[in-house]
């Protein structure tokens, strides 16, 4: 059997890398070919075939229809609209993501999305594509019960399983897969404060402007800890020198990032994580680590902490003040977090659920 992955596989994205692999291992594991989209533009990136060590395929979406069993979305947020507003942005969105399902359905071969993100359904031409897909799809699993919502209350009469997010597996990963990837060792046998930098110059201004002193001040408050700063994709040299500027008085140490399981290793030590994203708080959570997440684009964000019973740690970063953010740093400095066995099982049926060969 030969099967088609398709994804956010074209950049160096920490979150999307750790789906790419979960999902091209185990079909390698359950005996089927798996390929990834090889388009100029949406395809898979440099990054990603070094990391999975795959071989791409020069080949027409056409060739691929026509080589490949079946389709599947690998976990990710392919049928929630857009943070860019405009023409332009969800024209792309589509093209990128559910313009080759469409080839795949018309082709009358069996689509799976597992794991994904959904709604809300507001834009025409965007929401008429997703509901034609989903509701075409073999097997339908979503992340979280805001999805589900969504999609009802959009008129989507597929039969949808709630799941929860697939990157909650990355510690039995990492016991399997990975034991070649060494434990990352501290410097000076201080806890680890690792913050995650954003190259978005306005989530940086906002970091700077509130969580950065936030953090300066509890640091000082606490100098058994030192700080690291690591980003979960390719940065130029000027953002991480930027953020080493902020922390001047710190000494905080550079993670650069080149490789996505040297991060999660470091993840996996830190004993605080600060990040405005997704992923990295998703993996620090499964890994047992304490997470305080200020997120740029909160909707998906606010709905995993609320999945997880630790909604206070995550506020929207345009809501935070210096204050703010240092009482959060304060409050969960020493609560570390257990993801319930129950969201891990979960997690795991999304992997479960692709074909065998």
């Amino acid at each position: 059997m030969r099967i088609m992955l398709h994804g956010a596989v074209n950049l160096s994205n920490y979150g999307d890398y750790l789906f790419a692999e979960l999902f091209y291992t185990t079909l390698r594991n359950k005996g089927v070919q798996a390929e990834f989209y090889n388009h100029p533009k949406y395809g898979i990136s440099s990054f990603f075939v070094e990391h999975l060590g795959y071989k791409p395929e020069k080949c027409s979406l056409k060739e691929m229809v026509k080589g490949c069993d079946a389709f599947v979305f690998f976990s990710g947020g392919y049928f929630v609209e857009p943070s860019k507003k405009g023409f332009l942005a969800e024209t792309r969105h589509i093209h990128r993501y559910l313009y080759p399902a469409s080839f795949f359905m018309h082709a009358g071969k069996p689509i799976y999305a597992l794991g994904v993100g959904a709604g809300p359904f507001k834009n025409a031409a965007f929401s008429k594509k997703a509901r034609t897909i989903l509701n075409y799809a073999t097997k339908v699993t979503v992340r979280n019960e805001e999805s589900l919502q969504y999609c009802e209350e959009f008129g989507i009469k597929n039969d949808i399983q709630v799941t929860a997010d697939t990157a909650l597996v990355i510690r039995e990963y990492l016991e399997k897969e990975k034991q070649n990837v060494p434990k990352f060792e501290t410097e000076n046998g201080k806890k680890m404060l690792l913050f995650h930098i954003d190259s978005n110059p306005e989530v940086t201004a906002k970091l700077k402007e509130s969580v950065v002193p936030a953090t300066v001040r509890f640091l000082k408050a606490h100098p058994d800890y030192q700080l690291y700063l690591a980003a979960d994709g390719i940065k130029k040299e000027r953002h991480y020198q930027n953020y080493e500027a902020m922390f001047a008085g710190c000494d905080p140490i550079v993670l650069k990032y080149d490789d996505p399981w040297k991060l999660t290793r470091q993840i996996e030590r830190a004993d605080l994580i600060i990040t405005t994203k997704l992923h990295v708080g998703i993996v620090g959570s499964a890994l047992g680590r304490s997470v305080v997440s200020f997120p740029f684009v909160p909707n998906k964000t606010l709905r995993f902490y609320k999945q997880i019973g630790e909604a206070d740690r995550c506020i929207p970063l345009k809501e935070i003040t210096t204050e703010i953010a240092y009482q959060m740093l304060e409050a969960f400095k020493d609560r570390m977090i257990t993801v319930p066995q129950e969201l891990i099982d979960k997690a795991k049926l999304n992997l479960e659920l692709l074909p065998k060969g």
